[in-house]
């Protein structure tokens, strides 16, 4: 298959109708600053506030692929359905709520197509990065969770869930959707030697409620055991390199 864009930008979604519309727009104007294309897959998991019709409504405005689920799946089944039906050689993965900043997301193209990595991560964690307005208690958990990952990856902001990977880091491998941190289990698991991490903000939601609850947590800790034992057992090696930024104006700015 011929790539006909350059990325595909999956956002799972369950409950976000009030959301998306300033999805789009703002991704639209990160990329009209450039000469690069891209689509957005929403996985939508039957939400019952209309999120999959909301979409299909923004799809005569955006570029939009709509995957409507027959139930609540779970996040990182939905970014895996999504990037099935994805268009383009690069796949990335992004919230719906704008905690993601979009104004990465060409200097994470650019980095995969010109900089020599094969995945590119939005990152808390290093100079640059950090968070705004989010909640002491969820940083702390936050915190806890990658210095736990850690031991299994170098990836500075191992828990991210803002990710963009060429497409052959996945094809062929097993990924298991467990939990939400999708990012972590390809961060692991994917077939690549070479990532660049990009820092970013993040920003707690405005519209919409959270999902983070006990399940989550105890779904993540059943994936790092699993994650463990993979590494214990296939120790990968990875290498960091420079990413490539791109200057863009920012929808925050």
């Amino acid at each position: 298959m011929t790539p006909s864009v350059d990325i595909s930008i999956c956002v799972p979604t369950y409950k976000e109708a009030q959301s998306l519309e300033d999805l789009c727009v703002a991704i639209a104007k990160v990329f009209r600053q450039t000469s690069m294309t891209y689509e957005l897959v929403i996985v939508d998991d039957n939400s019952p506030d209309g999120t999959a019709d909301r979409a299909r409504e923004l799809s005569k405005d955006y570029p939009i692929q709509v995957l409507q689920r027959p139930g609540k799946l779970g996040l990182s089944s939905a970014v895996i359905d999504g990037w099935k039906i994805a268009k383009g050689e690069i796949l990335a993965v992004t919230d719906a709520d704008l905690s993601h900043d979009p104004s990465v997301l060409p200097s994470m193209v650019a980095s995969i197509q010109q900089g020599g990595c094969e995945v590119a991560v939005g990152s808390r964690y290093i100079p640059g990065g950090g968070f705004g307005n989010w909640p002491l208690k969820r940083q702390i958990i936050s915190r806890v969770a990658v210095m736990m990952g850690s031991f299994i990856c170098p990836v500075r902001d191992v828990t991210s869930g803002f990710v963009a990977l060429r497409r052959s880091v996945i094809d062929g491998v097993k990924l298991n959707p467990i939990g939400f941190k999708i990012g972590l289990e390809l961060l692991v698991r994917g077939r690549y030697k070479t990532f660049c991490e990009i820092p970013f903000v993040f920003q707690d939601r405005e519209k919409g409620q959270s999902k983070l609850g006990f399940k989550e947590i105890r779904n993540y800790l059943v994936q790092l055991g699993q994650l463990v034992l993979y590494t214990l057992r296939t120790r990968p090696r990875r290498q960091r390199v420079a990413p490539t930024i791109v200057a863009v104006e920012g929808v925050r700015q």
